[in-house]
This record gives structure tokens, sequence and C-alpha cells, in this order.
């Protein structure tokens, strides 16, 4: 087939560049004029600072003109978005740099794919693609090296191989022999010949005045303009698009963009890996603010459950009705009124009134001297009568309690709490203690009850260990009282569901308040009510750690931040080499911003472990149930994650804005 005219790969009309340095402006090119067919070997030369590279750069779309038109493909430049211009970079157009400009953290296959990134071609194709392209640069056996590991004259091919990767249609090579030996700088211009000889249109910047003259063009720049564009002796090849109408690779994909797991491998093995200790520091704020937040929690909740397990195993369904043991002149006015304080009829009359009473019991308290033995404790000896074993979930552990008969002769006989009855010994049971001058024989003794009663102050529970119980009528029976004084001091109503303390307790002051003539003598306790009332007021310590934990994830999010920024300005170079390579803005803003996130979310998981280990260590030390919050663990990793998005998105806009040609000359 007959070739009429070589068709225009590139077409630069006006092109002009500017720089401004303090008082001074640079025309790095000033109104050019460049077309480059398909299939051509383009050499660019003049002295430096003539404007050679900043061409290169304009035409690889890696800056923008300050007018000018720019043509490529058939697509105008300066009408293009920073997604498709980026594309058009990626796919059309292969980089080869004087300084390689390898990523130091990737092998050498890693590196010749890195354009494949920005392709949405995924890891494993890639990477045989990789493959392929090392082995045709001979680079076969050097694929897992470093490229601190590799020759110049090796790195300079990984650079080509990269340049090649995505089979674009021109090479834009910046002086691709500069920083080689004359053997090896003769091998790398004999690839990029084979390469110009299989299609390839090759646009190379040289000051070799040899290699000057192997191109099928020659052009002369100075002072940011072309002095003369001539013809030479090598002849132009049938490009790719003409002669081999070759397409893109079946891998390629339309969709432009870093993939997820490529966002977040690099930000693991870029972000963490490579700065471990900042890391590490970084992450130790985020790991404080979660661990104290599920650590705090726990111990709150673990304390609240603790609480809770032991009023129900007293009684959470109990509700104690407590005579206010009035004085003086209260006293008198009460008993003026009506009100005999809390009495036996009482409790009667409850019985019947309150629905849902399924046990009762009445408990009288006195002081009495205790003889006959020595104690090293002070019991509390109270008279008690109904059912006040069972109200208050106690049982017998050796002998019996009082029966009916003891109740109806008036017996003198006791039963002791679990540590009185340690204090008397193994065989206490049928010994006699004395009791106001009275003996009494002891007749049983209670099961030990586990209660820790700190944190229970509040529900008016007391260690029945420390009691001793006498009948309630012996009590009242052989004993005096001083005058005025109620019948009983306390009320024990057990009912049938914790559901019904509400009613039962409005049903109590309403009775009472008509038997007392409407004198308020007395007071009402439900254990499982004020726990709540108490576990509310802890609320305010749990505020409080969430307040130093939002402190310390903050000043772990200025951490973030600190290292991010700095991050930022180590990696300018590789910001530049990416971008190259077809990085839109918003790949490098996901990659800044997929390493802070990564931080904070490893920084949160860390943080769930060690709570986990603090929590499970000090609730088996003190004897308090384990418990963890689901929503706490929730709650943190949320925190932590949104603190990296937060802290980690004004670095990662910085990086993205970085301008690439400045970004590659960064040192």
């Amino acid at each position: 087939m007959k070739q009429t005219h070589t068709p225009t790969l590139m077409t630069a009309t006006g092109l002009v560049r500017h720089y401004t340095m303090g008082q001074n402006v640079v025309r790095a090119i000033d109104g050019v004029d460049v077309h480059i067919a398909r299939g051509e070997f383009v050499m660019v030369v003049g002295s430096s600072g003539s404007g050679k590279s900043t061409l290169l750069h304009l035409l690889g779309c890696l800056d923008t003109p300050d007018d000018g038109n720019y043509v490529i493909d058939g697509k105008t430049v300066s009408a293009l978005a920073d997604g498709p211009l980026s594309s058009l970079r990626n796919k059309h157009i292969g980089f080869v740099f004087q300084q390689f400009n390898l990523l130091n953290d990737l092998t050498v296959q890693e590196n010749i794919a890195l354009p494949l990134v920005y392709s949405a071609v995924d890891r494993t194709t890639r990477l045989a693609r990789a493959r392929k392209y090392a082995e045709l640069m001979g680079l076969g056996d050097r694929l897992h090296h470093r490229p601190s590991e590799l020759s110049g004259g090796e790195a300079q091919r990984v650079a080509i191989a990269r340049a090649l990767v995505t089979d674009p249609d021109i090479i834009l090579a910046d002086e691709p022999t500069g920083n080689l030996d004359s053997s090896t700088s003769r091998d790398i211009m004999d690839i990029l010949h084979g390469l110009h000889d299989k299609g390839y249109t090759i646009v190379m910047v040289t000051h070799d005045t040899a290699c000057a003259e192997e191109g099928t063009r020659k052009i002369v720049f100075k002072d940011g303009k072309i002095i003369t564009d001539v013809k030479t002796a090598k002849k132009m090849t049938r490009s790719k698009g003409v002669a081999q109408a070759t397409s893109k690779p079946s891998d390629a994909v339309e969709r432009h963009g870093m993939p997820p797991l490529d966002l977040l491998r690099i930000g693991f093995r870029e972000g963490l890996l490579t700065h471990k200790t900042q890391t590490a520091l970084t992450m130790l704020g985020i790991v404080i603010a979660v661990a104290g937040v599920i650590a705090m929690s726990s111990f709150s909740l673990g304390s609240k459950k603790k609480q809770a397990n032991q009023v129900r195993a007293l009684g959470a369904n109990l509700v104690k009705i407590i005579d206010n043991r009035l004085e003086g002149e209260k006293l008198s006015k009460a008993r003026i009124a009506g009100s005999r304080g809390l009495s036996l009829s009482d409790l009667d009359l409850l019985k019947d009134t309150v629905p849902g009473v399924k046990r009762s019991a009445a408990v009288r308290e006195i002081k009495m001297n205790i003889a006959g033995k020595s104690l090293d404790i002070n019991p509390r000896i109270l008279g008690v009568a109904g059912d006040y074993l069972q109200a208050n979930h106690i049982e017998i552990d050796k002998g019996r309690f009082f029966d009916a008969y003891d109740d109806e002769h008036c017996a003198r006989v006791a039963v002791l709490g679990h540590t009185v009855a340690e204090a008397f010994g193994e065989d206490c049971i049928g010994q006699s203690i004395v009791l106001g001058g009275t003996p009494y024989t002891i007749i049983g003794a209670t099961a030990s009850r586990q209660i820790d009663l700190k944190g229970l102050e509040a529900t008016g529970v007391q260690d029945p260990n420390l009691d001793l119980l006498i009948p309630l009528s012996v009590m009242l029976a052989r004993t005096k009282f001083i005058d005025m004084r109620s019948e009983i001091d306390e009320i024990h109503l057990q009912l049938e569901t914790e559901e019904l303390l509400y009613d039962a307790g409005t049903a109590i002051r309403r009775v009472l308040a008509v038997e007392h003539g409407g004198e308020e003598d007395f007071s009402l306790v439900v254990p499982l009510d004020l726990l709540k009332q108490k576990q509310q007021a802890q609320r305010l310590l749990d505020v409080l750690t969430i307040c130093i934990s939002s402190i310390a994830l903050i000043v772990g999010g200025i951490g973030i931040m600190n290292i991010m920024l700095a991050s930022v300005t180590e990696r300018i170079r590789e910001i530049g080499i990416r971008r190259a390579a077809g990085a839109t803005k918003s790949d490098i803003k996901y990659q800044f911003l997929s390493e802070s996130v990564l931080i904070s979310v490893m920084g949160g998981i860390i943080g769930i472990i060690v709570a986990f280990v603090v929590v499970a260590v000090v609730c088996a030390a003190i004897s308090l149930p384990f418990v963890v919050s689901p929503f706490a663990i929730l709650l943190s990793v949320l925190a932590a994650t949104i603190t990296g998005l937060g802290f980690g998105l004004y670095p990662a806009m910085q990086a993205a804005e970085k301008n690439p040609v400045e970004a590659l000359r960064h040192e």
C-alpha cells in the first residue's frame, strides 16, 4: 500500500513558557512552532538553559504553556482537565530521564510496571508485562533487585522498559546517555534505534553532538527559540500507528485511576514501612486514645455489671421501707399527727394492698453488749420476722433458722452471719452468747455472701455476713425502747418481678401516707433504682474519659499531619515520577491520604489489642467482669479513621498540587 503522506502526531504552534525567578523573567520557550510526525526520531540540541528540556516537558504534558496551542494525536491539550491529560500521558507517552527517576523502594519489576498501576491494570497482569519488557531489555535476572543494586546502564534500561510498558505512541528521552560512560551510552542508543526501527516515535534531548546526528531530524534551540530544524541522514520508519496498525494491549482499559488495593499497598509499604520510627511514634497517640476509650469504657461497664449483679443477687426486686428515726420535735409532731412510725400492722397492710408482693419481712436493729465471747468484729444485732432469709437471698450453712415455735414462745435463740460464725469457731452451733445480759443459744449460721460493698453504698446494702439475728418477737418482748420509737426499723417486700417496682412504690407511698397521718416519716429504698442513679452519675467519668481520649486523638492527628507533611517534602521527586507515569492529582492525593488513614487504622487496631490486654489483666486482678463494648470499639476505630482523614487531607492536597516538572528536578 503506498503511503501518500506522513501523519502528524504532535503539533505545537506559538508555544510560550516563561518562568519568574526573583526580579527576572526567564523565557524558557518563547514562541515555538514544532511538528512531529509519526515514525520520526527527532534530536533536540542546544546549550544549557536554551529551552530544550522545557520543550520536552511541554510535549510530554508534564508542564502547561503560558500561551500557544498544542495538539497530540488529534486532542487539544489545553482543553483537557487533569484526569484526561494524565490518561493521555499514561497511555501515549513514555518518558526516559537522564537521572533514571526510579523509585528506590520498588523492585525492577515494580518500577517497570508503575505506569500500568495508573491504567487500572490488575497486579498479576502488569507484573507479567513488566517481566516481558524487562527480559526485552536484558534484565530478566534482575527483576527483584532494587535500583541501588543496579549499574547506571541497567538503571537506564529499567527506565526504558518502564517507558515502553504501556506501548506508547511516542518516547520522550531527556538526555538518556548524559550520566553514562561511552560504552553504556552506545548500548542505550542502540536500544533506542532498535525501538525506532520497530515503529516508535522518539524525541530525544541531547548534548552529545555525535548522537545529535543519528536522528531523522535535528532541532537546535537557543534562548527559547528554534534556530534550525533540519533533516538528517537517518530515514523515518513506518510508524506503529500507520504501518503496523498496532493496537493497545488487550489488558489495557479505558478507565483511569489507581485500584484501591494498590493504594493500600503503596500506603503500607511507603507510608508505614519506609518510616518505621516516625510511623510508630505517630501511631502512639492514636494507640493511647483508642486504648483509653475502650479500656475506660470496659472498666465502667464492668463496674456497672458487677454492681448490678450484686444487687440482683441481693434482690433487685426488693423494696425496703425504712423508718426515718425521727427525734425531738420532729418525732413529737409526727406522733401528734397520728403516725406511730413503722409497725407490724403496716407490714400486714402492705402485704394485702401492694400488688405482686411475693415475700415480706420485718427488721429491727438494737445496740446491745455482747458478752461470753471476745470478738474482733462488731456485728449488727437484728430482730427479724417473716421471710427475711428468702427475701434477702440468704441461705443457712449450719443448723437451722427460726421457726414458728421460736416466734410464738419468744425463744432466746440466735443465728450468726458467716463472718460472725467463723469468729466463734467450727463448733458454734449450741454455744451460748450473752446479749444485753441475756443468754441466747446459737442454732444456725448463714452461708457466706461474696459482696463487694464498694460502689453499693447508695443502695442501702450492708454485709449480711456481719449480722447476728434473733427473733423479732424476742426483741420486742425482752428489751426496752425509747418512748415513741417506731416498733420496727425496716419492712422488706420482695416483688414477683422487677417490672412491678414502680407500681409497688406508688402503692406503698399511698397506703403509708394514709396510715401515718400524712407524715412522711419513712424512706422508700429500691436498690436497683438507686444503683441506676449512681451509674448515671458515673457517666460524668465516661464523658471525661472521652474528652481526654479526644485530646489524645487530636494530638495523634497533629502528629499524623506533621509526619505526612515531612513525608511529602521527602518524596517530592517520587511525586514527579508518578505524575510522569500517568498519575493524576487525585491519585497522588488519595495515595498520601491512604497512608495517613492506614497509620490511624493500624494505630486503632493496635489500640484495641492493647486495650483488650490491659482490661483482661486489670479485671482479673481486681475481680471485675470482663466487658467490652462493641460500640466503643466501633466508635474508636471510626474516630481514628476520621482523624487520619481529617489531619491527612491537607498534606495529601499539598502533595497533589506539586508541579511535576519542579518535582522531578527536586534533589
